[in-house]
């Protein structure tokens, strides 16, 4: 009988679903694929079966061409995450907006829809706007817009948290002006959905600090993450809430260390350095030969760096996460995400039970009977 784990501690895991092509690794030699609802549906309902808490979405309107043409081709978050909602039954399932493109009142509509259809398990993730050319490109970009746009947010949030949760709300702010605006019915998720962010700046980390809920939180390594975990932690305590932390990480297991580090060498020698190069331009609007090298030595999986090794070796590094002190979670990408989230169930997942690990990791085996 496969086994399968839940949650009986206070670290959750997720996974950051495909909605773009290719997923998260930047180069020709790793699995080239289309995102279709079939496929995300597949991963989601897989990783139900298995005991995953949270599935996650981003959103994304252009892409960064390249031979692999990473990301040219997309799924809208919403859409696919209130499809995703009425296959599943118990994951928590998490949409991204960015508040520049939705207006407060249809995003509070569309999140609260999402959470009538998935029983009261939806969250909406916030992006503020890193990638300026994707509000570019539809006339959407204000002047200035990214010296204000954590202020934009800000009051974005705050006009939705009054729509889920007030019978009518009149508002004269800076960029948002309602009257008498109704939004019924309000989400079952109460006192509101969850609320995540993933900003790392100083401004970005106060924003979560003071309207999220949780934090996933990236970093040059493993060690900056818990880092910028526990700076998140001290700065929530510092306005008197709780904002909860996880950071994203590609999973490459081999039968040894060493066979998982050639599967890493294939994928980096295949680096689509004309893709990577978008990236960095659209990212610091300074494009760099020497940056690029770098990103293709070390980031050619994007956003979602590398925990690789033995199952024995993801282990021992999940274990280090969870002891750390910091992070609340972790959300797993994979080169193939069917294939991988199979091979954690059948391979890590045993390894984190010889090891001795499901205690202090927060996970326990169990067998296929239904969760409680």
């Amino acid at each position: 009988m496969a086994e399968t784990f839940r949650r009986v501690s206070e670290l959750e895991f997720g996974v950051f679903i495909p909605i773009a092509n290719n997923g998260w690794i930047v180069s020709r030699t790793a699995p080239q694929y289309m995102p279709t609802f079939e496929l995300n549906r597949q991963i989601c309902v897989l990783a139900e079966e298995i005991g995953f808490d949270f599935v996650f979405s981003m959103c994304k309107w252009r892409g960064y061409d390249g031979e692999t043409q990473f990301w040219n081709y997309s799924l809208d978050s919403l859409t696919l995450m209130a499809a995703i909602a009425a296959v599943t039954k118990r994951v928590k399932i998490y949409s991204s907006v960015q508040p520049l493109l939705i207006p407060p009142a249809v995003a509070a509509k569309m999140i609260a829809t999402i959470d009538d259809v998935s029983g009261g398990r939806a969250g909406i993730n916030i992006v503020t706007g890193a990638y300026m050319a994707e509000s570019a490109q539809m006339g959407l970009l204000p002047d200035g817009y990214d010296d204000f746009r954590y202020d934009y947010a800000a009051e974005w949030i705050e006009v939705v948290k009054r729509l889920w949760t007030e019978p009518s709300v009149t508002f004269d702010g800076r960029f948002f002006h309602l009257t008498d605006c109704r939004s019924d019915p309000k989400p079952r998720s109460q006192p509101w959905p969850n609320v995540v962010c993933a900003g790392v700046s100083d401004e970005g980390m106060r924003f979560t600090a003071q309207h999220g809920t949780h934090a996933f939180l990236g970093g040059r390594d493993l060690d900056e993450v818990v880092q910028r975990s526990r700076r998140m932690k001290q700065l929530a305590h510092e306005n008197g809430r709780r904002v909860r932390t996880y950071t994203s990480l590609t999973l490459i297991v081999g039968d040894t260390d060493a066979e998982a580090a050639a599967i890493l060498d294939r994928f980096r020698s295949g680096a689509d350095l004309a893709a990577l190069e978008n990236i960095v331009t659209g990212m610091s609007n300074r494009p760099s030969g020497d940056l690029v090298r770098e990103m293709a030595r070390r980031f050619v999986f994007f956003g979602c760096q590398p925990l690789l090794g033995s199952p024995e070796t993801i282990a021992g590094r999940l274990r280090w996460l969870a002891d750390a002190g910091g992070l609340d979670g972790v959300m797993l990408c994979f080169p193939d995400f069917l294939e991988g989230l199979a091979d954690f169930r059948d391979r890590v997942l045993p390894a984190l039970n010889r090891e001795g690990i499901l205690a202090a990791s927060g996970l326990q085996l169990r067998d296929q009977s239904p969760l409680a």
